[in-house]
């Protein structure tokens, strides 16, 4: 894709029969597979200032009545540029084609080239060749041009040209000026400046490029500035599009954030057209449009949503848009009296982790006094120590990830409050490292219940900063939601947060630093607490005169260290701190706790972890290679006791040695001629290295394609 198309893209993000006949076949007909579905299906209208739903009829007929109609479009979107073909089409047969096409999608230098193509002086390809279409021009914008093509009506080349950006860039205003008249021709003949309002709407769409984006030193108008350019060449072109064209209405696209609030390329078509009639409409994507809610001050006269099905070519690739489910754990307290109404905390979880893991450390906290959503990673994985986890998001798909768990957070908290007693006004959105980062981005994100959010040690959340900031002007007569946002951050995470959280307290969201325990022997107790407090409930009491002990991690993946803690946290009536190796803490008065695994308490039913799959399976332990006799005879005792057949008969127990007739391989052989193709494999240890598990994984090999193969690193949740 071209620079300024990714620009504009960065800015966009933030009917009759006849109609409908030209842009879908008419209901009854046979349709090939690949159609399109009607577009009166695949969008809702609404009135933007009242949220009214009208239909397409009434839309089209207020629309005909008008000068000018001002489309506000996301680039890259199919059912977007279905709505502009329908809306073209339309009008051209109401108002007997006395209609004019204005675009952004070409420079006002390219108007020559064009009118020679719609003319019929040149082919398409002569066209295509000397005009500089955009990237996606085939599948968005070709439609349009052929319609006017086909009609014979005008089309105007609205944007500012390139050659006169450059010419901007190195000698300003002055050079513009004195350009000669053949160029000076395709520029607008006065340049009037933007709203202050309209540059913090821009500041804040682009506040994490705002480095290299900065107006001109001494420049208080913005006059040189590209947004400025770029509005009042449309505007102009407009203005002069009804001047040349008596009798006509001009139908002019732009991105969205070009006409949005009735502002930029709208009030300077406004400013030269006084008493034109126009109207604007905001087409919004959406995956439901049915259901889509409109929030906040009014945008244009018009909202469509538009049904997400399909991207055009954006940055080399092409795209659908498929429904996914991501699916969450659920704890209610058990004993809740009538009209009792419980806290509800969501959770996410750090990367390389699973909703199980989450599960288990705030049942131990607040189990039974609050209720707990865990949500799972909507992209599952393998991890190098062949653990499950998963990830949140994607560098190249963060503000769609971010946004789709921001769906994800309002859909859970609107569900469990339809059908279970939780209090809406002690919500409670966290996590931990990329999950934190998850919960911080919802400050920003949701806009639509009251929250309190609080976020460990976040991760990879520099592009949080990529998102426009909710300003408090534009969130309509309802206001914005109460937001409180509490940030436990290690001391190098400081300054870039502290930033941050200046903007957002700026707009209204209640924020604070939270700096972690000094003593680590306080750290479980101080997180657990900050959780507590943000859900309304009494802190922790500390057990006095508790014994102090120690955990050291030999392993300090974030795997062995979470289950590490919540091995602390079954010890109640000590203060447990976790230390990585190599630890400059003092121990004295601390007694280490060793993470050995041992068989003894292995027979019992529910000790030892069982295959997933919904017809059960074989849980297989691998025993270490340091194991003594000992320890083996009383492996072997409990694989005598038969502890999973106890839980399910459609679960077993094998012990896989570690070399010799039942070495790994020869057992889960064994197991495949026996037709048991389910397995789980977990070394009996506290939580095994990578490398470990991936030497494991090697001795499995091919069997690996003809079995369901299930990994557990370790006996360190259990």
């Amino acid at each position: 894709m071209r620079p300024t198309l990714a620009i504009y893209l960065l800015f966009s993000l933030i009917g009759s029969a006849s109609l409908f006949a030209q842009t879908s076949a008419p209901t009854g007909m046979d349709t090939p597979a690949w159609s399109a579905p009607q577009i009166t299906h695949a969008t809702s209208v609404r009135r933007g200032r009242t949220g009214e739903r009208i239909s397409w009829d009434v839309l089209l007929k207020e629309l005909s009545a008008v000068d000018a109609v001002f489309l506000g479009e996301t680039h890259v979107d199919e059912t977007t540029h279905r709505v502009e073909l329908a809306v073209f089409r339309s009008l051209l047969t109401r108002r007997s084609k006395k209609v004019v096409l204005s675009m952004e999608m070409f420079e006002r230098d390219e108007q020559p080239i064009l009118d020679r193509y719609l003319s019929g002086q040149i082919s398409e390809r002569q066209f295509l060749k000397s005009a500089r279409p955009w990237s996606n021009y085939r599948t968005a914008y070709r439609p349009l041009i052929e319609t006017a093509k086909k009609a014979g009506v005008p089309v105007v080349a609205a944007n500012f040209p390139r050659f006169a950006r450059r010419v901007v860039a190195r000698g300003g205003m002055e050079a513009l000026l004195a350009m000669g008249q053949e160029k000076k021709q395709f520029i607008p003949r006065e340049i009037k400046a933007n709203t202050k309002a309209y540059w913090r709407r821009v500041d804040n769409a682009v506040r994490g490029h705002l480095a290299m984006m900065r107006p001109r030193e001494g420049d208080d108008d913005r006059l040189l500035s590209t947004q400025t350019l770029w509005d009042n060449a449309m505007g102009e072109a407009v203005a002069l599009a009804l001047d040349r064209n008596p009798g006509s209405s001009v139908v002019h696209v732009n991105g969205g954030f070009h006409t949005s609030y009735w502002s930029g390329t709208a009030r300077q078509f406004k400013l030269r057209k006084p008493d034109a009639r126009f109207l604007t409409i905001d087409i919004r994507t959406a995956a439901n449009p049915q259901t889509a809610v409109l929030r906040g001050a009014p945008t244009a006269d018009y909202v469509i949503f538009a049904e997400s099905r399909a991207r055009d070519l954006n940055e080399g690739k092409w795209a659908v848009h498929v429904d996914r489910e991501v699916e969450y754990l659920l704890h209610m307290p058990k004993e809740l009296k009538d009209g009792q109404r419980v806290p509800l905390l969501i959770w996410f979880t750090d990367e390389g982790l699973t909703a199980e893991d989450g599960m288990k450390l705030w049942k131990s906290r607040i189990g039974e006094e609050a209720a707990i959503a865990v949500v799972e990673s909507p992209y599952p994985a393998v991890q190098f120590d062949m653990g499950d986890g998963g990830r949140w998001f994607w560098p190249d798909s963060f503000a769609e990830d971010m946004g789709s768990l921001n769906e994800v957070v309002e859909r859970t908290w609107a569900y469990i409050s339809r059908y279970y007693p939780v209090d809406p006004q002690r919500l409670v959105v966290a996590g931990e490292g990329a999950g934190a980062t998850v919960a911080a981005g919802a400050a920003i994100l949701s806009q639509r219940m009251d929250m309190d959010i609080v976020a460990f040690s976040p991760r990879r959340y520099a592009k949080i900063k990529d998102f426009p900031l909710p300003l408090p002007e534009y969130q309509g007569k309802e206001g914005a939601p109460r937001k409180t946002l509490h940030m436990y951050l290690p001391e190098h995470d400081l300054g870039w947060w502290e930033s941050e959280l200046e903007e957002y307290r700026a707009i209204g969201i209640q924020s604070e630093v939270v700096k972690p325990a000094g003593d680590p022997w306080m750290a479980a107790s101080h997180r657990g607490d900050l959780i507590r407090r943000a859900l309304g409930l009494k802190p922790s009491p500390v057990p006095r005169n508790a014994a102090r002990r120690h955990i050291i991690l030999k392993n300090a993946s974030p795997r062995a260290r979470f289950w590490a803690r919540l091995k602390a946290l079954r010890s109640p009536n000590a203060l447990v701190a976790v230390l990585d190796a190599g630890h400059a803490v003092d121990l004295s008065g601390s007694r280490e706790w060793k993470l050995k695994v041992t068989a003894e308490g292995y027979e019992k039913p529910f000790a030892l972890p069982t295959c997933p799959g919904p017809f059960g399976g074989t849980t297989v332990v691998v025993l270490p290679q340091d194991i003594t006799d000992g320890q083996k005879e009383a492996w072997i005792k409990v694989l005598d006791s038969k502890p999973l057949s106890k839980v399910s008969r459609f679960h077993r127990l094998r012990l896989a040695f570690p070399r010799g007739e039942h070495g790994l391989n020869k057992v889960l052989n064994e197991l495949r001629s026996k037709g048991r193709r389910n397995v789980l494999i977990v070394p009996a240890r506290f939580c095994a290295e990578a490398s470990s598990m991936q030497m494991l994984a090697a001795q499995v090999g091919d069997l690996a394609d003809q079995m369901t193969i299930h990994w557990l690193p370790g006996l360190g949740s259990e």
